[in-house]
């Protein structure tokens, strides 16, 4: 009998643990615009973000030659550190030239602005680069947290 009850023991934590329910899977990312327009309406930033031609974005991030259609970039007016940029790209190869351009320019605006508004560097000390599948996000914001609640449902 003694011998019976560590292995009715051990039963039933296998019980308990296959019972367990499983954390809950992420949302699927929505379209580019749809998402930027969840973190602008956040709060998370202090100013408007402008929406910014494609090409534009491309050229800012280095990423003339990424193959990702439908990039999407919001940027501020230069007087904060703030911005978006969501890049889903075609393949593994593509998003990793893009998650490695965003490390880039995070670090250049990290430079600029220190010499520009240093009080702002702390947001980009902050800033997010995220990786779902092949679709990356940067997020430099002023209130990281309200921006983070709204990545964290999809990343």
């Amino acid at each position: 009998m003694k011998k019976l009850i560590p292995l009715f023991l051990a039963l039933c934590c296998l019980l308990l643990c296959a019972c367990a329910s499983k954390p809950a899977e992420k949302a699927p990312i929505p379209e580019p615009e749809t998402l930027a327009a969840e973190l602008l309406a956040s709060g998370a930033f202090s100013e408007d973000l402008a929406l910014a031609e494609e090409d534009v974005g491309r050229f800012l991030y280095a990423l003339e030659n990424l193959n990702a259609p439908g990039l999407c970039f919001c940027f501020s007016s230069g007087a904060v550190a703030e911005e978006i940029a969501i890049l889903p790209c075609v393949d593994e190869v593509n998003a990793q030239t893009a998650r490695d351009e965003c490390g880039h320019r995070l670090e250049n605006l990290v430079k600029l602005y220190t010499e520009y508004k240093p009080e702002e560097v702390p947001k980009l000390e902050k800033a997010m680069i995220l990786q779902k599948g092949n679709t990356i996000v940067f997020c430099a914001a002023a209130d990281e947290k309200k921006a983070k609640a709204v990545l964290d449902k999809y990343f």
